[in-house]
């Protein structure tokens, strides 16, 4: 067979595209909260999941709802019969019967999945809810972990100067061991703040790629600046009540109580059996026989209590987990919504104009202690005072973001942290 170079790169041309046609889709950079939140509404592996149990469970609905219980059966038979003179003739016979539903058992198999279809909807909304408040906290998170290794890094700028200074004055003989020890202990725990601060960066975006499901050595390249919007929030028990009728796993609970309920009403009624019509034909010694009758099970032997047994358990099962839910879901709210109040306080008592004044105060001691004019133990407190006021800053963002989010999620999604300097960015 000849080698024919345009059937060659046809066929090149043809698997080029196959592979073009299953390369999956890239994740948008750089990516935008917004990006992100859409981007796991339609990649996140715990919402892929809620929707293939959402079809599994269409699929339990649509077996349940049936007409009868069965398909129709068709039995035939046939028989030689041999008469005393020695002839044989032959005997057929057609039967076909067909199960019906009893006692409204086709009903309540209907109800139960029906309903369990209504609470894997409900589940799905409320995850729905939960992951985007997940990803919005790794989002955000990953910016306060930007800023932390942003201002990490100038903290380790000025102190990497300082103790060049007072390396070069210890060795002109100009100052004591004991101001190059302090210049020196504060590069050192410079470098071990920025050794956290990339650790912190390292850790939250892993967190965020693996809630959007992508490749975790991925680069992720985040836009937007940190200004989360303060919350605009009802009154303490209207919001409590607003959450509970929000939570789509409360309204999972609640249909999966009312599935309980149907299954049980038919476990009950299992013991009364389901009738069987039947109609035949036959024909025996040249003679046409036609009737029907109808049949049905004794139930002597299986009586399902068993599954009536079952059935109360599920129940009460189900409604204890309901019940537990309920006042797991206002625990939720009200420890969010504390947790949010008062990291809000925090971070109005620790602004970036704090945080300003003590890199401004660092300087001027520096400058002091450069001079001649302040000792070790000022620049020790300068330094102190600097990097705990960062770290409180910083903490007090991370607690934000995380409490704002916890409440995103304890309400079902009914508050949502807006971060106004991204949104006003896009809109440019």
């Amino acid at each position: 067979m000849r080698f024919h170079p345009l059937l060659a790169a046809a066929g090149l041309l043809c698997l080029a595209a196959a592979a073009q046609a299953v390369e999956p889709e890239r994740l948008p950079q750089p990516l935008t909260l917004d990006r992100a939140l859409q981007w796991a509404t339609e990649y996140n592996p715990t919402l892929r999941s809620a929707r293939i149990e959402l079809r599994r469970r269409e699929g339990v609905r649509e077996h349940a709802d049936v007409a009868v219980p069965s398909n129709p059966e068709l039995e035939l038979e046939s028989a030689e019969r041999e008469a005393p003179d020695g002839t044989t003739t032959s005997d057929i016979g057609v039967r076909l019967s067909q199960e019906f539903w009893i006692a409204g058992q086709g009903e309540l198999r209907e109800a139960a999945a029906e309903s369990r279809l209504a609470g894997a909807r409900a589940q799905l909304d409320f995850l729905r809810a939960a992951v985007r408040a997940r990803v919005r906290a790794a989002f955000l998170q990953a910016l306060v972990a930007d800023r932390a290794v942003a201002t990490a890094e100038a903290v380790l700028a000025v102190n990497r100067d300082l103790a060049a200074y007072a390396r070069r004055r210890l060795d002109a003989g100009k100052a004591n061991r004991l101001e190059a020890n302090t210049a020196r202990i504060g590069l050192g725990r410079a470098r071990a703040l920025l050794a956290q601060a990339r650790n912190r960066q390292v850790q939250v975006r892993l967190r965020l790629a693996e809630l959007l499901a992508v490749d975790p050595s991925e680069s992720l390249s985040l836009q937007g600046r940190l200004a989360p919007a303060p919350l605009r929030l009802p009154g303490r028990n209207q919001l409590l009540q607003r959450a509970v009728r929000r939570r789509g796993d409360l309204a999972a609970a609640a249909k999966e109580v009312h599935a309980a309920q149907e299954e049980l009403k038919l476990a009950r009624r299992q013991v009364v059996p389901n009738l069987k019509v039947f109609g035949f034909y036959k024909e025996e010694e040249n003679a046409q026989v036609a009737g029907g009758g109808v049949g049905f099970e004794l139930p002597l032997l299986h009586r399902y209590g068993g599954e009536r047994k079952q059935a109360s358990a599920e129940l009460d099962a189900v409604l204890l987990a309901r019940d537990t839910l309920q006042r797991t879901v206002r625990i939720q709210v009200l420890s969010a919504l504390s947790d949010y109040q008062a990291a809000r306080e925090r971070v109005a008592a620790l602004t970036e104009e704090v945080v300003a004044a003590a890199r401004q105060n660092f300087e001027l001691t520096r400058r002091a202690f450069e001079a001649g004019e302040l000792g070790a133990p000022a620049l020790t407190a300068a330094q102190d005072t600097l990097i705990n006021t960062r770290r409180d800053y910083l903490d007090a963002l991370d607690a934000l973001v995380v409490a704002g989010t916890d409440l995103e999620r304890a309400t079902g999604g009914l508050v949502a942290m807006d971060n106004a300097a991204a949104r006003s960015e896009a809109s440019r």
